[in-house]
């Protein structure tokens, strides 16, 4: 059954039914003042009833490592590193559940063996005082600005 707009010109009231087709031209009463209220055109979504295939899944029919999805460059963030974007594309696809509990057996394993991973620290940023040198030299200017004597207002 479609869903239908009914509004109440009495209250301002709009408001949603299921109805059948055959019912949908008749009044219908309002849930606040129970007056008649006249049918309204909506928003309408079709759907063509084919599906995608699934984003997780290869040709076999094998999922791909939950760990390697990625995500598309202008979506991740400037301040993410691989990790981080790799945990994003999994949430993305559905699977985020999957790729914690797949992070948190290879961390265990890695603590159990003795294995210590780097991480990497992903210093990036779009400031200009995000780079060591710009600041300095800003520094530097600000000290020299200060050292010299101010004109009197």
């Amino acid at each position: 059954m479609p869903l239908y707009e009914w509004r109440c010109g009495v209250c301002d009231l709009t408001f949603e039914a299921l109805a059948a087709a055959s019912a949908s031209k008749r009044r219908r009463a309002c849930p606040i003042c129970r007056r008649p209220s006249a049918r309204v055109m909506s928003a309408a979504r079709f759907h063509s009833g084919k599906t995608a295939p699934p984003l997780d899944t290869r040709p076999s029919g094998r999922k791909s490592d939950v760990t390697q999805l990625k995500v598309p460059s202008p979506a991740r963030l400037c301040w993410m590193d691989d990790r981080s974007a790799s945990r994003l594309a999994a949430y993305k696809h559905g699977r985020g559940a999957e790729y914690d509990d797949t992070m948190a057996t290879r961390e265990e394993t890695e603590k159990k063996y003795g294995v210590a991973r780097e991480r990497s620290r992903h210093a990036h940023g779009h400031s200009p005082l995000a780079d060591p040198a710009v600041m300095t030299r800003r520094a530097a200017a600000a000290r020299k600005s200060a050292a010299k004597p101010q004109p009197a207002p």
